[in-house]
Formats: structure tokens, sequence, C-alpha cells
């Protein structure tokens, strides 16, 4: 017992929480880390942009993360992945961890916040003279230029990629009921591949202010052509003549109308609603009726 208690008395004094007193010859186990902003990251959605860019440069498509992420019992949709890298909504903590197993995400702190403790030199007990050739094999290993860290200054300059070509719609009305693929009422612009998400078709401009403040008028979005949407999601619709950019939300419906939602089979079908990000302007919102047929253009990608 008298030894357990010596043991218990040395961690407690070498282990002491970061923003307290630090009693003489201990160390904080936080000191040499670098700080970092943790609320800008949150405003800058960095979680999102470093797990979009990890799951790109293993050249996955978010339906191809979701499946890898089924081995480990994650049951997770592309469109749920997709509010991830946007940043309305995050992993788990073991969501995370699945993930960066798969992308090959090692130092988790590093790659996610930049922020990395200084390397400290292995030094067990040795003499002195044991300390300076330490310091001589060192200062040999870094002279041969053998072992040093690769940086952007060693690092072989990125050939630049050929730009791609992307048919961008003037607005979503001038494409015509339903005929974003076919109408006439476009141009072919020039972009640089980084900056058009992978699995795009085509893009429209956005017109009104009901979207704001993800996407503000005359902005470019990308959209992937696709008939069917998760909920929550951003699509493209064509309703009742009408063209939109528009959330779409699935609900139960009330009892009050839901003989109207019962097919002819007895199955309950969901309430559709497309909703404006900016909700002072509700008045925009699309209440879809069952008896009128509403087309999926597309997802917006970004």
């Amino acid at each position: 017992m008298a030894n357990g208690g010596d043991k218990s008395a040395k961690r407690a004094v070498d282990i002491v929480p970061y923003d307290t007193e630090i009693p003489n010859g201990a160390r904080c186990l936080n000191e040499e880390h670098s700080p970092f902003d943790a609320e800008a990251m949150r405003k800058n959605n960095a979680l999102g942009i470093k797990i979009s860019e990890a799951r790109k440069r293993h050249k996955l498509s978010q339906k191809d993360l979701s499946h890898r992420l089924a081995a480990y019992n994650i049951s997770i949709s592309p469109g749920a992945i997709s509010k991830w890298e946007k940043g309305d909504a995050l992993p788990s903590p073991y969501q995370l961890f699945a993930m960066c197993q798969i992308l090959g995400i090692h130092d988790i702190l590093g790659y996610f916040t930049g922020s990395k403790p200084e390397a400290e030199d292995f030094s067990p007990e040795l003499s002195q003279k044991g300390l300076d050739l330490l310091r001589l094999f060192k200062e040999a290993l870094i002279a041969s230029g053998n072992y040093q860290v690769k940086n952007r200054r060693t690092e072989k300059p990125v050939t630049p990629r050929q730009p791609i070509l992307v048919k961008i719609f003037s607005t979503p009305a001038a494409a015509g009921g339903g005929s974003f693929l076919s109408g006439e009422d476009y141009d072919i612009i020039e972009f640089d591949p980084s900056n058009v998400p992978e699995d795009t078709d085509f893009g429209i401009r956005v017109t009104g202010d009901s979207m704001l403040p993800r996407y503000v008028p005359g902005q470019i979005v990308f959209v992937e052509q696709c008939s069917t949407l998760y909920d929550g999601e951003i699509g493209v619709f064509v309703y009742d003549g009408n063209a939109y950019i528009k959330q779409y939300r699935e609900s139960v419906p009330t009892e009050d109308n839901l003989e109207t939602y019962i097919t002819s089979d007895g199955v309950v079908r969901p309430k559709i609603d497309l909703k404006s990000l900016n909700r002072a302007r509700a008045d925009c919102d699309v209440d879809v009726r069952p008896e009128n047929t509403l087309l999926i253009v597309g997802r917006v990608l970004n």
C-alpha cells in the first residue's frame, strides 16, 4: 500500500489541468500545443471542409464513403455525409473515428486543427557524453538531407489541372418547365476543377433572396441530376409550372388531411414541403399537394 501511495502522489504532481497553477517541477500537459480558435473553426466549417478534402483525395464519392462506413456498423446516408461537409450537421465521435480510419487520417488533432506539439528529443537518462553524442547524431542526420520532414518548399510543384466546362443555366425559371438539360438559355463556362463539386451535371444561377444566407442572388449552384432526395437536402424542383431551388422536407401528414396521402395500396405517403432557408421569406415556401406532380430535377452540391 505504501508503494501505491507514493505512485499516486507522484502522478498528482506530474499531471496538472491546463488552467491550474503549476507546482514547481511539474509541467502542464497541454503547454506545448499551439492554441487554435475553435469558434472560428466552427463558423468556417473547418471540420466539414477537411472531411471533404480527405474524401476527394482518396477519390471516394459520398456514396462510396457511406458504403465503407457500413463495414464499421455505421449506417449513414450520402445525404448525411453531404450535411457534414457543408457544416449543417456534425458526425458523432465514433463516426469520426471510423471515417478517419477509412481516409487514413492518423493525426486527427493535427489534420483538423493544424495544431501540433513540438516534437521532443528522445533523451532518456543519459550522461552528458551520451547527450553530446545524441546531438551530433541528430545533426549528422539533418545534414545528410535524407531524413528531413517534407514541407511546401521541398515538395515538387503540382501541375495545374486542366479547366473543365460546365453548362450554366441563366435562372431556374429561364430553363423552362423541367427542360434544364435541353433548354437553350445557358452558357458554357470554364471552371477550375477544384471549384466544381464532383458529380456535377450542370449549374444554375440563383435568383431571389429566399435561400439566404447560404445562397445569394446571382450565385452559381452546381447540381447533380437525380430523381430522389433525402429529407433536408437542397434541390432543384419543378412544381405547378414553376422552378425552385429549395430545401426538401418530408413530414407525417396530419389526421385532418391524412386520407389525401393514402395510396390505393393503403400506403401513407409523406407530406412534402419545399422550404426557404431565409425564414423571413417563409411566404416563398411551397406546400406540395399530393394530387399535383413534383419533379425533382437534381441535388444542389455546394
